[in-house]
């Protein structure tokens, strides 16, 4: 009774913290998630903000040509926008996957045997992760905000600087008097914040799903370990009953194993877009930040580079961690006393070894895999088109 309460718990503290997700999404009219609603005119202003946003870094880009610092501001800059429009795009172009995809996660938690000590201890152990990682990553993100948010009123106040925090002017006023640098200020703030609120809870969301692969990894490692034990009894093979016992085993282990299989070609095939753009912007943050750096002192860019490393070494850390535990689950299958169990049995694990050896995994646009691998090999690339443009 105890465990199947750990069960449920789990289940419950999951579904909260995708909820407060969901809530800030609403502001939006993004229900998405929530399978009620797909849209609602809410979302016209979020829309609003990105194209817009994207219309005038490019209108300050081209204004300011001449002026490096402030061109690579701009562009820099517009790359949010881009994966935010990328974002929005995904999700209302599939709301039914939106939604899909929460119920397969959720699905995941209800198989689940809540009598199994070991499979509730797993369920815990990565809701606790995923509701550590949504408050670590919002509480990171938001302060940076703030801080980039403050910094200007902090350069005015203390040193008498007019400073932006971001590559956009308000057209037809001059940023030099104060009215139009405390106008171009508003309108910068204006953007941020509710680009800010929209982005975050996008991103943990996607911490639920992926943690979620990891949870059914797991589940299944905790299955062929009890189907190990179960094989290695001395009566397992003497009456019917027990050797039935085994196939029903195999026949969950066959199903779970499918289901997660399912689980992940879903998740990439919805994001696999959205991780292609989004390496491809932070990657090319990362270069032409890195190259006004070299050139001067470019205040904004020790957060920018910062952030666009960060974000890939999430995404790529993720996607090992999803690797890795493939890796356990085949490992854990070749430990298994296959050859303890009758014919019938054996053909029907060699399924499930045939299928392990084939795992899906989550890929750049299905370009590459995700992983620790891709992120050396993106970051050789970057340093490449840097010292190709120290050349130029």
């Amino acid at each position: 009774m105890e465990n199947h309460i750990t069960k449920q718990q789990s289940l419950k503290r999951f579904q909260a913290t995708v909820a407060w997700q969901n809530r800030i999404l609403s502001l939006f009219g993004c229900y998405m998630y929530l399978g009620k609603q797909q849209v609602s005119y809410r979302i016209v202003p979020i829309c609003f903000i990105a194209s817009s946003y994207i219309v005038l870094t490019l209108y300050c880009a081209v204004q300011a040509w001449g002026d490096m610092g402030q061109v690579v501001l701009s562009i820099v800059a517009v790359f949010y926008a881009l994966i935010g429009v990328t974002r929005l795009a995904v999700a209302i172009s599939n709301p039914t996957g939106c939604y899909r995809s929460i119920q397969l996660a959720e699905e995941m938690y209800r198989r689940a045997n809540g009598s199994h000590p070991a499979e509730c201890v797993v369920l815990a152990k990565y809701t606790d992760m995923f509701c550590k990682s949504v408050h670590f990553y919002t509480l990171c993100y938001l302060l940076g905000v703030t801080v980039v948010a403050l910094m200007p009123f902090g350069f005015y106040l203390f040193r008498g600087e007019r400073f932006l925090p971001l590559g956009i002017v308000f057209p037809f006023t001059d940023n030099e008097d104060s009215y139009g640098y405390w106008c171009t200020l508003a309108i910068q703030l204006g953007y941020m914040l509710p680009g800010t609120l929209a982005l975050v809870p996008s991103q943990n969301i996607y911490f639920a799903f992926v943690f979620n692969i990891c949870l059914q990894y797991d589940l299944l490692i905790e299955r062929l370990k009890q189907l190990d034990e179960r094989i290695r009894e001395p009566d397992s093979q003497t009456e019917d009953v027990n050797s039935m016992s085994i196939r029903e085993q195999l026949v969950e282990i066959i199903q779970l194993q499918q289901l997660s299989i399912s689980y992940i070609t879903h998740i990439e095939h919805f994001y696999q877009l959205q991780s292609f753009v989004e390496f491809i912007c932070n990657s090319l943050q990362a270069t032409l930040t890195l190259s006004e750096l070299h050139r001067s002192f470019w205040l904004p860019g020790f957060f920018v580079f910062p952030v666009a490393v960060g974000q890939m070494l999430i995404l790529c850390i993720l996607g090992t961690l999803i690797e890795v535990k493939s890796d356990h689950f085949t490992d854990q299958l070749y430990n298994i006393a296959w050859s303890e169990m009758k014919l019938p049995e054996q053909v029907m694990f060699q399924y499930v070894l045939s299928s392990a050896q084939q795992s899906s995994q989550l890929t750049c646009g299905g370009f590459a895999d995700i992983n620790m691998n891709l992120f050396v090999a993106i970051h050789k690339k970057i340093y490449s088109f840097f010292m190709m443009l120290q050349n130029m």
